[in-house]
């Protein structure tokens, strides 16, 4: 891969918030406070980034930052103009790789890592090989229930997660209008709640969910820390608690609990500003161990749809770029004629959004274009055959799909129990 050192504007470098559709958007997270003594340990140490440049790729008229998000921000804190830098230019997928491998091994130790990001984004990718801890939700940490409505230290505890204070999956608050569409939605699609069955949130300031006072025919709807997860879930299976609780998508999953899954991938902004994608797991669906509706994340998407998005725009086949014809001739044959194709600057489509059409492109005769559409299916098809690590059932495990498949079998792979 070709590589440049060089010295860049700070302001023509931009964060990775996933603008190229091959790297991930950057799954670590900070504080102020980090940035803080980022920029102080660059001021300290004026040649600090030379040992340490940005690592970056083009990106239209400017650049993006692989490695290096938070010292970007230190910098941009320190009042640098201009950073040391590294320009790479991936050009095949090996390349790629070597960006998104790098990106991994620079994180260091300001920051936390955005879990939800890489279970979403970067699940496909050796990631302990590269140094990525295993999120352990095991962990009995100590409860923190801060932030239900009504409680008189609510406003201490929204003080709590002001611009410096770290975003945790423990103290999300879950904003009311969000709360009340899963409350709607789960009496819609889940269990019809009448008036003589109380929906309770156990999980407030200061309080111990099991010491919570359960009324009688109560439902517990609410998102309880993520860390003591699967404890809780076991708690109120074991004694007969109806609940419907949010979960992290990551670990939904509760070996030997006899719930349903609900793996709907809902991404939540939640009070404290932590974006967390969850899932929801309950006790009222018997009969099934993994149920889908797409109802309930396209409702919570419409309520917090508040952040613009970047546009992702989709030609038709008769329009080719540089980009989309390497995609495909690093894995198949293509040949069009001359008299098939017009070159073009722009398209009259960007020019009333006052874009361009970056490094120009070809219009293609319908039959040229035909040809390039089999071919992006056919490259597209070779670079997933590529990627993939194919994985086998051990003869156990085959063992039990086998018995899954014509008798009665348990989680826990023990024989003559009812499957759920």
């Amino acid at each position: 891969m070709r590589k440049e050192r060089t010295t860049l504007p700070v302001s023509a470098i931009a964060e990775n918030r996933g603008q190229l559709p091959w790297m991930r958007r950057n799954p670590r997270q900070w504080t102020k406070d980090d940035v803080r003594r980022t920029a102080a340990s660059i001021r300290e140490d004026p040649d600090f980034l030379e040992e340490r440049p940005l690592c970056v790729v083009p990106h239209g008229d400017g650049y993006i930052v692989f490695a290096g998000n938070l010292r970007l921000n230190g910098a941009r804190e320190a009042g640098l103009d201009t950073v040391p830098a590294v320009v790479h230019y991936p050009a095949t997928d090996a390349d790629r790789e070597t960006v998104l491998r790098r990106a991994m091994k620079d994180n260091g130790s300001f920051g936390s890592w955005d879990f939800d990001t890489l279970a979403n984004e970067w699940d496909d990718l050796p990631l302990q090989e590269w140094g990525v801890p295993a999120w352990n939700t095991g962990k009995a940490d100590a409860l923190s229930t801060k932030g239900r409505e009504g409680d008189a230290d609510y406003q201490a505890f929204v003080d709590k997660f002001d611009a410096d204070a770290p975003l945790t999956t423990d103290d999300c608050y879950t904003p009311a209008d969000v709360y009340e569409c899963i409350r709607q939605w789960f009496a819609d699609h889940i269990y019809p709640v009448s008036a003589d069955e109380p929906i309770v949130r156990p999980f407030y300031p200061g309080g111990d969910y099991k010491k919570f006072d359960y009324p009688e025919n109560c439902i517990v709807l609410d998102n309880p820390p993520f860390s003591i997860y699967s404890e809780i879930v076991r708690w109120y299976t074991e004694r007969g608690i109806r609940f419907f609780l949010f979960g992290p998508q990551l670990t939904l999953l509760v070996q030997g609990a006899d719930v349903c899954y609900l793996p709907l991938n809902v991404t939540i902004t939640y009070e404290n500003g932590a974006k967390v994608n969850t899932g929801f797991v309950t006790n009222f669906l018997k009969s099934y161990r993994i149920y889908l509706h797409p109802g309930l994340k396209q409702r919570i998407a419409e309520i917090q749809k508040t952040e613009p998005t970047m546009p992702v725009f989709v030609y038709p086949d008769t329009v080719v770029t540089s980009a989309l014809l390497g995609k495909i001739g690093s894995n198949c044959h293509l040949a069009i004629e001359k008299s098939e194709t017009c070159y073009i600057k722009s398209l009259d489509a960007f020019n009333e959004m006052g874009k361009d059409l970056f490094g120009g492109g070809l219009l293609l005769s319908r039959a040229a274009a035909e040809q390039a559409r089999a071919a992006a299916e056919q490259a597209r098809a070779a670079a997933e055959q590529a990627r993939a690590v194919r994985i086998e059932l051990s003869p156990k495990e085959q063992a039990i799909v086998d018995r899954l498949s014509t008798e009665d079998y348990d989680d826990n792979g023990n024989e003559g129990h009812t499957a759920t």
